[in-house]
């Protein structure tokens, strides 16, 4: 299997993940971007096959979305005076709101 992202590009998009379990994150990863076979990764993440595939599927969906909106997230990790702080958090409220938004409904829509 060939990976369909890039260590760059998944560290773009990772955010978007943030409220995925960690067990799905990381059978993504390895199949995403390490290229690894969904089966050779049943003994690690999965109670089966198909659980390790929704795994990829449903983080390629999230990646899709945030994609195909032609806006791109990147994480911020700086040390700044409290005030700035504050007004850098209310800046990014709506794109977490839209994230948030984004992975409720896939869930409803998942189940």
């Amino acid at each position: 299997m060939h990976p369909e992202y890039t260590v760059e590009q998944w560290e773009q998009l990772s955010p978007a993940l943030r409220s995925l379990p960690i067990g799905t994150v990381e059978a993504a990863y390895a199949i995403l971007v390490e290229g690894r076979r969904p089966l050779e990764l049943v003994d690690d993440f999965g109670p089966s096959l198909q659980a390790v595939q929704a795994a990829a599927k449903q983080v390629r969906e999230i990646f899709n979305e945030n994609r195909s909106e032609g806006q791109s997230l990147v994480p911020v990790m700086v040390w700044l005076p409290p005030e700035l702080a504050e007004q850098i958090k209310s800046m990014a409220e709506p794109y977490e709101a839209l994230l948030l938004g984004k992975q409720q409904a896939a869930a409803a829509i998942h189940g």
